[in-house]
């Protein structure tokens, strides 16, 4: 009779040890992605320049990690914009601006810069060739982890390529 009372407690144990690891798990993930998305809309301003300048005009796309459209803005007395991520935003997210290209391009058209913003406690964001070669490097290793970002900004400031501009996100690391 003790060794069935004996091995009954071992199995009650065992299974209330495998509840409380599946219920630190799930409140784990489930903090991490309340953390990821924030409670109330995000002001994201910050400037924008091109291959030959300041943009003036441009169509502001902000795009969340699920490849979601969460907001657009359009600017048309750049090179200053301002955009809000709504709440419940999934981060990271990546900001593009489209815009026209002038003559001094030797492709004519629409250029596009773009720029991540990993945290919802960003609140400057610039958009030049150097944003945008860090978020298509980071892409290009794998996504936009916290990892690759810095590996890619990295890069990118060594290389010292990219044209003029800032980097993708000041304050709020």
């Amino acid at each position: 009779m003790k060794e069935l009372v004996y091995c009954s407690m071992a199995r009650l144990r065992m299974t209330a040890a495998v509840f409380a690891v599946l219920v630190v798990g799930t409140a784990c993930s489930e903090a991490e992605k309340s953390a990821s998305k924030p409670a109330v809309p995000v002001s994201i301003s910050g400037s924008m320049t091109g291959e030959d300048g300041p943009i003036k005009e441009a169509k502001l796309t902000a795009t969340d990690r699920n490849g979601e459209v969460i907001a657009t803005a359009e600017v048309n007395n750049g090179p200053r914009y301002r955009i809000e991520l709504p709440a419940g935003a999934a981060y990271p997210v990546i900001l593009s601006a489209i815009y026209p290209r002038s003559t001094k391009v030797a492709e004519s058209g629409q250029g596009e810069v773009k720029a991540a913003i990993m945290k919802a406690s960003s609140s400057t964001v610039e958009l030049s060739p150097k944003s945008t070669s860090i978020v298509e490097i980071a892409l290009a290793r794998g996504g936009l982890t916290p990892e690759n970002f810095k590996s890619a900004s990295s890069a990118v400031l060594r290389q010292g390529s990219g044209g003029s501009g800032g980097m993708p996100y000041h304050g709020g690391h």
